[in-house]
C-alpha cells in the first residue's frame, strides 16, 4: 500500500512538472519570393512547378486578399518590423527618389533607429536568428543584419543582381555586393543564387552552438527579379508553356481565379493598356524571345521551390521540421521593367557579357525580362503591376503552415504585411506590440483569424494606408481608393468595391460620394500621420530609375562623347575653313 502511494506521488509529481514545463517556441522559417504574382505558385493556380511551396499549402493556410507594397524595399521594411514603410525611414526606394528627398524624415531608404526587427525581438526570448539572400535596407555597420538582430547573414546589399556573378543589372546600378555577417565577400565559382541561400541557412544551423535554442531563418530570394535566370534543367519543361501569348495567359489566369473562389464568379477583367504591344502583331523572333523569358520564369520557381524542399528535408532529418512554423510571401506584383526595349540597356547588357541568346536561355550571362504585357498577364485577375497599387501590384501570395496552423485552408479575408510581425510574435507568446521608445507596430496579429476564419482581421471601420513613389491606396472594409501614378496611371483618386470588383473595372466614386469622400479624407489622416510627401509634378518611378540609369552611362562614357563631340566641331571646322578657302 505503501508502494503504490510512492507511486501514485511519483506520477501526480510527474504530470505536474510536465504540466507546468512550458512549451517550447516553435522555429520560424520566412520565404520571400521578389516579384511574385498572386498566382504564381502551383497551389494558387499558377504554371510553375512548385510542389513543396504547394504541401506547405496543404497543410497550411493559403491567404488571397494578402498585401504588400509595390516595391520591394518598403515591403520588406515592413515584413520584418510590422511598422508602415514610412516609418521605418523606407517610404521608396534609393533608386526610385529624386534628389533632395533622401534626408526628409522617413525617405533615407534605409532602416532607422526608430524600429526593430523580428529578429531582434526574437532574440530577446532566446532564438537564434539567420538571414541569406537580397537584404536591400542598408549596407552599412548600422544597417546590415549584424546590427539589425541576425546572428548569421549572407546578403546581397542591392536591389537585384545577376544570380550566377558578382555584377548588377542596371546602367545606375553596375556592382553588387554580397555581405557575410556584415563583411564584404567574393561569391563561389559555382554560385547560383536560390542554391546558395538555401545552403548558407542550413551552414547556419550546422555551425551553431547552441542547436537547442530555437531559431528564425529569413530567406529572401532574388528569384523571380529580374534578370530572369535559372539552370537549363528548369526551363526546359516550360519552353512551349507560353507560346500562345499574354492575352492567353491572362485569361488563363483569371479563369483559375473564379475556380478556386480567389474572385467571385460575376467579377469582370479590366482590358490591356492601348500602349502595349499587340501579341499577334510581333515579329516571330520577338515572340520567342518573350515566350522564352516566361518560361525562364517558370524555371527560375522551380528552381527556387527545388532548394527550399532541400532545406525542408534538412529540418526533417534534424528533427526540427514538426516545430517550424512557415510563412511564404512575395514583396510586390511582378516585374513589368522593359529591359528589351531600350537601345541603351542593350548596350549595356552587351558591355558588361550579359546576352538575350535564347539558345542558351537561362544560363550564365542570359539576361531575362518579361516586360509590361507579360507582367500584367501574371498580375491577372487584377489590374496594373508592380510599381502600382493597382491590386495587381500589391495583393501577393500569403502561405501560413506548420506548427498549430490549420490544414487545408483557404481564406479572403484582408490582411497587411505589417500583419505578420505581430502575427509571429503572437504565436511565439511574445506581446505583439513594439517596445517602449520605437515607433508602433502599425500591424494587427492574423492569429485570431487563423484559430476562427468566422473573425476578420480587420473590422469594417478599420482602415490601411498605403504610399509609395506618388501611388497610393486606402483599404477599409469592402472599399478601397486607388491613386496610380504615371506613367499607365492617371494620377487621379478612384473607388471600387473590392469585394465585387477585385479587377478594379468600376469606378464608384461619382455614384458613392459619401465612401469616397470618407476614405480620402481617411487617407489624408493616413498620410500625415506616417509623413508621406508628395513627389514633383511629373515624377515617376520607372522615369526616375530610367534618368539615373542614363546619368550613368552618360558619365561612364564620358570621354567618349567628348571625343565625339570634339571630332565633330574639327570636322565642321576644317569643313568651313576649305570652304572659305574656296
Amino acid at each position: 500500500m505503501k508502494i503504490q502511494s510512492i507511486l501514485t506521488v511519483v506520477i501526480l509529481f510527474s504530470s505536474f512538472q510536465a504540466w507546468s514545463q512550458p512549451e517550447a517556441h516553435p522555429n520560424i522559417v520566412l520565404l520571400l519570393v521578389d516579384d511574385s504574382g498572386l498566382m504564381d505558385f502551383g497551389s494558387f493556380g499558377g504554371e510553375a512547378r512548385t510542389p513543396n511551396i504547394d504541401q506547405l499549402a496543404q497543410q497550411g493556410m493559403m491567404f488571397t486578399n494578402f498585401h504588400a507594397s509595390p516595391v520591394c524595399s518598403p515591403s520588406r521594411a515592413m515584413l520584418i518590423t510590422g511598422t508602415d514603410s514610412h516609418l521605418t525611414g523606407v517610404a521608396n526606394l534609393p533608386e526610385m527618389l529624386p534628389s533632395g528627398y533622401e534626408n526628409e524624415p522617413g525617405y533615407g531608404g534605409v532602416l532607422n533607429n526608430r524600429v526593430q526587427t523580428i529578429a531582434t525581438r526574437l532574440k530577446e526570448i532566446g532564438y537564434n536568428t539567420y538571414v541569406a539572400g537580397k537584404w536591400h535596407l542598408g549596407h552599412d555597420e548600422n544597417t546590415l543584419p549584424p546590427a539589425r538582430g541576425f546572428d548569421r547573414s549572407f546578403i546581397l546589399g542591392a536591389s537585384g543582381a545577376d544570380n550566377y556573378e558578382a555584377k548588377g543589372y542596371l546602367p545606375m546600378k553596375p556592382t553588387a555586393q554580397w555581405y557575410a555577417d556584415g563583411k564584404k565577400i567574393d561569391l563561389p565559382e559555382d554560385f547560383y543564387s536560390s542554391k546558395d541561400y538555401i545552403e548558407q541557412t542550413i551552414g547556419f544551423h550546422e555551425l551553431e552552438q547552441n542547436k537547442q535554442a530555437p531559431f528564425f531563418s529569413f530567406i529572401s530570394f532574388q528569384a523571380i527579379h529580374a534578370p530572369i535566370q535559372a539552370p537549363k534543367r528548369f526551363v526546359e519543361p516550360y519552353l512551349n508553356v507560353y507560346k500562345e501569348g499574354w492575352d492567353v495567359l491572362r485569361q488563363k489566369r483569371f479563369k483559375k481565379a473564379k475556380e478556386m473562389g480567389i474572385i467571385p464568379a460575376s467579377a469582370e477583367i479590366n482590358s490591356m493598356f492601348p500602349q502595349f504591344k499587340k501579341w499577334d502583331e510581333l515579329a516571330q523572333k520577338e515572340k520567342d524571345s518573350y515566350a522564352t523569358d516566361m518560361a525562364v520564369t517558370a524555371g527560375m520557381l522551380e528552381a527556387m521551390d527545388y532548394y527550399v524542399g532541400q532545406y525542408i528535408q534538412y529540418l526533417k532529418e534534424k528533427g526540427l521540421y514538426d516545430n517550424t512554423v512557415f510563412v511564404v510571401t512575395s514583396d510586390n506584383g511582378p516585374d513589368g521593367g522593359d529591359f528589351k526595349g531600350s537601345m541603351v540597356m542593350q548596350k549595356w547588357q552587351e558591355k558588361h557579357g550579359y546576352h538575350t541568346d535564347i539558345k542558351r536561355a537561362g544560363e550564365k550571362g542570359y539576361f531575362g525580362s518579361i516586360g509590361p504585357e507579360f507582367a500584367l498577364a501574371l498580375a491577372s485577375p487584377f489590374s496594373f503591376f508592380k510599381y502600382y497599387t493597382g491590386e495587381g501590384g500589391v495583393r501577393t501570395p500569403l502561405i501560413i503552415s506548420g506548427k498549430n496552423i490549420p490544414n487545408g485552408k483557404q481564406t479572403n479575408s484582408f490582411c497587411f504585411i505589417t500583419d505578420l510581425v505581430p502575427t509571429l510574435l503572437e504565436i511565439v507568446g511574445k506581446e505583439p506590440r513594439s517596445n517602449k521608445l520605437y515607433a508602433p507596430i502599425t500591424g494587427k496579429s492574423l492569429l485570431p483569424h487563423i484559430q476562427d476564419l468566422s473573425t476578420p482581421v480587420y473590422n469594417e471601420n478599420e482602415g490601411v494606408g498605403l504610399e509609395v513613389a506618388n501611388s497610393s491606396a486606402y483599404y477599409q472594409g469592402d472599399f478601397k481608393i486607388v491613386k496610380n501614378n504615371i506613367p499607365l496611371g492617371d494620377n487621379k483618386w478612384h473607388l471600387y468595391n473590392l469585394k465585387n470588383d477585385p479587377g478594379e473595372t468600376k469606378d464608384l466614386a461619382k455614384a458613392n460620394p459619401e465612401k469616397f469622400k470618407e476614405l480620402r479624407n481617411a487617407y489624408d489622416e493616413y498620410a500625415k500621420s506616417v509623413g508621406v510627401i508628395e513627389m514633383e509634378e511629373g515624377y515617376s518611378a520607372e522615369g526616375e530609375v530610367g534618368r539615373k540609369s542614363a546619368i550613368k552611362v552618360l558619365s561612364d562614357n564620358a570621354i567618349y562623347i567628348l571625343g565625339v563631340f570634339v571630332f565633330i566641331i574639327a570636322i565642321i571646322w576644317f569643313w568651313r575653313k576649305r570652304r572659305n578657302f574656296s
